[in-house]
């Protein structure tokens, strides 16, 4: 798919595209926070809800309910091809079919403040921005209180690029699509569309491009972390595969020899890590953590690659228990 010519229609509004699967409580739950957060904008956006699943009826129902209910106009879409990649484009797919200028996209595990899209129209508006990135707040279950002390590991914060802000994954962000126009489509490579990690190949992309980035800390969302996720454990996984998706996509870039290149300096440096202060106050587990991610890069050198997004086999699909997560729970969409 080509970019839109110049001579296309002129494009306005907003739209909030959001990519579900197996989730229909969480998403219900975002659904009425985001008609809140509309609330203070003075023209309503249009939801692009993108059911990666599809089976079960109830999730269209429920779509249909909530926009009579609220009268927001929600556009429901089924992507039967399995993967991240395949969903977020079916968004800017149905974003292009309305014309609109600007799309915000959060995660349907998550759920906004209510200033969270006037906050991101804001700083777009301030900066000139061609996208917006804002911060991700986890809430722990009651039982997992002690792992607040570490919330930075689950969370969402300002990072930069060359100096520069910079803007790494879809779960809480803003983007500009009249500044975007050139960017080749579709935004999100297949590649990586069940191992994770096409949100920074596709940031990357972008301001290499030359579009500016800008941040709001005003535009916080809340992410549920389920018992699942809630252990050290299931962090230090989540590093190993960040290690793992960074060489697919830094090779993509500059080629596999100056990764393997940055993976030999970071492996050198972890016998200083701790004396970095990288993390003041969980030195010994960052190091950890910063192991976990090295281990990720040579699994990826060596042709591995963790795939995040796995669907459920018919024998562990028998086996989940009835109303419950899926044998393979989909993972942080921020990948």
């Amino acid at each position: 798919m080509n970019a839109p010519s110049s001579t296309a229609s002129a494009r306005s509004g907003l739209a909030v595209g959001l990519c579900t699967y197996k989730r229909l409580d969480s998403l219900l739950r975002l659904l009425d926070h985001i008609a809140e957060s509309a609330k203070a904008l003075p023209e309503r956006p249009t939801i692009i809800v993108v059911d990666n699943d599809g089976q079960d009826p109830a999730v269209g129902l429920a779509m249909g309910a909530f926009a009579s209910r609220t009268g927001l106009d929600l556009r429901y879409r089924i992507e039967a091809h399995p993967g991240i990649s395949a969903a977020r484009n079916a968004v800017f797919d149905e974003a292009e079919k309305l014309r609109v200028r600007f799309v915000a996209m959060i995660d349907d595990d998550e759920w906004p403040s209510p200033d969270w899209l006037a906050a991101l129209l804001r700083r777009q508006a301030e900066e000139g921005a061609a996208v917006v990135g804002g911060p991700v707040r986890p809430v722990f279950p009651e039982d997992a209180a002690r792992l607040e002390r570490y919330a930075r590991y689950w969370s969402v914060q300002k990072q930069f690029l060359e100096g520069k802000p910079f803007v790494f994954c879809t779960c809480n962000f803003l983007i500009d699509l009249d500044a975007a126009g050139s960017v080749p489509r579709p935004f999100f490579d297949e590649a990586f569309g069940l191992s994770g990690g096409g949100d920074t190949v596709f940031f990357r992309r972008l301001f290499y491009a030359g579009l500016p980035m800008a941040w709001s800390e005003e535009a916080f969302v809340y992410e549920e972390v389920p018992p699942s996720r809630a252990s050290l454990k299931w962090m230090r996984q989540r590093r190993f595969r960040v290690g793992n998706h960074a060489v697919r996509w830094e090779s993509l870039d500059a080629g596999p020899r100056r990764s393997l290149a940055k993976t030999l300096g970071l492996t050198a440096r972890l016998a200083i890590y701790p004396l970095l202060r990288r993390e003041p106050e969980s030195p010994f587990l960052g190091w950890l953590l910063e192991m976990d991610k090295v281990r990720g890069r040579f699994k990826a050198h060596l042709g591995g690659v963790f795939v995040e997004y796995a669907r459920p086999k018919p024998a562990d699909a028998a086996a989940a228990k009835p109303g419950g997560p899926p044998a393979h729970e989909n993972d942080h969409a921020c990948g």
